[in-house]
């Protein structure tokens, strides 16, 4: 294969478009440098028009949303998901590791919760308090002007609340908590599970010239067409271009490798462009990975020489080692409180408005580090057969299920809004035999070999997730409610 190389010399070339090669590229193009910006997917821009899904109907939709192979829906901004047709990635042994990649400019921060929380100074150093894992090199005293400069840029809405871990920020006024929310903040302080406002990337109040201020539509994961809730995008990458950064965009551009010289030392990357199919080599001065962590690592496993025979950066055989993950449980509820609701527009933001914070962090349990709650409901748009049935719903009164027609329709407006939904986001201990390596057998449709998986829970994560779900059926039952489902089990 012929490879054709440019001839412009980068300062700078970023892999990756989404949180760190977004923030990269602004802060490098602000300070002069010229930059390339390699992304694996289209370019994207929520407020053009051909583009845009925010406020749009179903009906709008192919097929009215049915049979979409889109993970979240139709108009879910996610261009990409779970599998990705002609870009495989395999399991060893007997895992089930689920990898999420988003290919599109801005990355997952398109679709993402926006949940814009701090690392605590405990979290830099947690062996210290179980002896568990490893300490960072570092600790929060040295990123916290970091994460004071990003509030500032990106906007975050919150409370100041002088927690010992969960650190105070610069903050814009959240938003007031809706009915539902009234309801769980009840039921948690009768059980004294703490609930503060919400701490979300959205703009409830405007910063700059460049972006608009939240109008409550609920649909941040369709990404935001006035720019109001933050994405790498068009918070980072537009504004860098249009204040007059050197900043070149290479889209639907797959690496293959960092490519070196004789001294090891890194030159620039080859690439896949997916719309000829032909092969690219660009040159910089240095090269930042922020493709995600596991598709940095598949970069950097791939990228072998007669230097770096184990991929480059590879020496210690820890690229790909310790990797780990959110442990996650959730769990929805029927609240009898909530049926024959007055209907009224409280769309609010793309989630909650408030949450409980991390909390039970090694007190007195069989699993370490704790977990937060995120809480969703409400009444936003319809959508039957989702998030409530109400013919499940009759039989908590000994009514019959099953109809249509009439009693239906008197069945939704009875029963719309009456479901809450918990979900609770905890840390797993990274250990070494998780990991993510090169297989060696398999490619993806460009000839790039493609990662290969070894991943299982501790029982730490699976006692944390059976923990989450106790506190969920308590919550319910404290609200009056009656949960949904069965408890799920560890497997």
């Amino acid at each position: 294969m012929q490879i054709k190389e440019t001839k412009v010399l980068y300062d700078a070339i970023i892999v990756g478009s989404g949180a760190g090669g977004g923030m990269s590229a602004k802060v490098l193009a602000d300070a002069g440098l010229k930059i390339a910006v390699v992304e694996a997917g289209p370019y994207f821009d929520p407020a053009d028009p051909k583009q845009m899904t925010q406020l749009k109907w179903p009906y709008e939709s192919p097929r009215r949303g049915a049979g979409t192979s889109r993970a979240f829906g139709e108009f879910d901004m996610a261009y990409g998901g779970w599998e990705i047709e002609g870009e495989p990635y395999t399991q060893k042994d007997d895992t089930n590791f689920w990898w999420f990649r988003s290919h599109m400019l801005g990355g997952r921060t398109n679709h993402w919760g926006r949940i814009s929380l701090r690392f605590g100074p405990k979290d830099f150093k947690h062996k210290d308090v179980d002896g568990l894992g490893d300490n960072w090199p570092i600790g929060y005293e040295d990123v916290k002007p970091y994460y004071d400069k990003v509030d500032k840029l990106i906007g975050v809405f919150g409370t100041n609340e002088g927690l010992p871990n969960d650190p105070d920020g610069f903050f814009l006024p959240p938003p007031k908590p809706r009915l539902h929310e009234l309801f769980y903040i009840k039921g948690a302080r009768n059980l004294n599970i703490p609930v503060i406002p919400s701490r979300m990337s959205m703009l409830t109040k405007k910063i700059n010239n460049d972006r608009g201020v939240c109008f409550y539509c609920g649909q941040c994961a369709r990404s935001c067409q006035v720019y109001a809730d933050f994405s790498s995008g068009s918070c980072l990458i537009f504004p860098a271009q249009k204040s007059g950064g050197q900043v070149d965009l290479y889209v639907n551009s797959v690496v293959r490798e960092v490519t070196t010289n004789e001294e090891g030392k890194a030159t620039g990357v080859s690439y896949i462009s997916k719309d000829d199919r032909k092969e690219y080599k660009l040159k910089g001065k240095v090269v930042v990975l922020a493709a995600s962590a596991c598709s940095s690592a598949r970069i950097l496993l791939n990228s072998k020489s007669k230097q770096h025979p184990n991929g480059l950066g590879n020496s210690s055989n820890m690229v790909g080692k310790y990797l780990h993950d959110s442990t996650g449980s959730s769990r929805a509820g029927f609240i009898p409180g909530l049926m024959n609701r007055k209907m009224y527009n409280e769309d609010g933001v793309g989630g909650m408005h408030v949450y409980t914070p991390w909390w039970l962090d090694n007190k007195d349990l069989d699993f370490p580090r704790g977990y937060h709650i995120e809480v969703w409901g409400g009444i936003g748009m319809p959508n039957y057969g989702f998030g409530f049935n109400p013919n499940d719903f009759n039989k908590f009164f000994g009514l019959p299920t099953g109809g249509y027609g009439p009693s239906l329709r008197e069945d939704v407006k009875k029963y719309y809004g009456s479901v809450i939904g918990f979900g609770g986001r905890g840390e797993a201990i990274a250990r070494e035999d998780n990991y993510c390596e090169i297989d060696p057998t398999t490619v993806d449709e460009f000839g790039i070999p493609v990662l290969r998986f070894k991943y299982q829970w501790s029982d730490f994560e699976k006692k944390q997730a059976k923990h989450m779900q106790q506190t969920f059926e308590e919550l319910i039952h404290s609200m009056g409610g009656e949960p949904l489902g069965d408890t799920p089990t560890k497997e």
